[in-house]
């Protein structure tokens, strides 16, 4: 039985960019709360809320397990004149970038179940359509003083309509986002079933 990552692999390479390139609505929608600095996007797929970033100004650190969704992204950021870097040895404090002092992408290949993020590092981070509930607490610690947390995902609601993971281990209970990030000053939240179930979370970090 193929891999989660294997699966991925291949969905890539049959379709190099399976959600098209521009960034997802509430990211577009939320920039100018955002401020400016270190990003982490996890499960960054082919790149296009990462790529986004990086062209508004912030310096991006994307994490995936498929080597062939970081090609395309790395692929699409450099279509578009952004700075890119391959890194290596995750786990490490990731603060370099091409450059410190400019905008950019730094891709990492690694797997996000068993990763260790740094801590208090960054000035946001983001995660659309991924679940991995293990890693709530280390998200949290990850974000400096006054960071942001940018995670949008699919809810138990999807399964009333076609498409989406049909396990429930990878579907949000209702409300379940908002709890895990009581700690949080949450800034906005919503969910809704209108043709997909999603969750939409937009929290502070005191």
């Amino acid at each position: 039985m193929a891999t989660r990552t294997e699966n991925w692999d291949a969905r890539y390479g049959a379709e190099s960019y399976p959600g098209g390139t521009e960034p997802a609505p509430f990211l577009r929608e939320t920039l100018p709360l955002l401020g400016h600095g270190r990003a982490l996007d996890l499960a960054m797929g082919a790149g296009r809320n990462a790529v986004f970033l990086a062209a508004n100004g912030w310096r991006v650190t994307g994490l995936d397990s498929s080597r062939v969704a970081l090609e395309r992204a790395v692929d699409l950021a450099r279509e578009r004149g952004i700075p890119v870097e391959w890194g290596s040895g995750w786990g490490q404090p990731p603060g370099r970038t091409v450059c410190p002092k400019v905008p950019g992408l730094l891709a990492f290949e690694t797997d996000l179940e068993t990763a260790t993020l740094p801590v208090a590092h960054f000035e946001l981070v983001l995660c659309f359509n991924y679940l991995e509930r293990q890693l709530f607490p280390a998200i949290e610690r990850a974000l400096r003083s006054g960071g942001m947390l940018l995670y949008e995902t699919m809810t138990v609601a999807q399964l009333a309509f076609a498409g989406g993971p049909r396990n429930p281990e990878h579907l949000l209970s209702p409300n379940e986002l908002r709890a895990a990030f009581e700690n949080l000053e949450i800034l906005f939240y919503r969910e809704f079933a209108a043709g997909k179930g999603i969750a939409s979370l937009l929290a502070r970090k005191a």
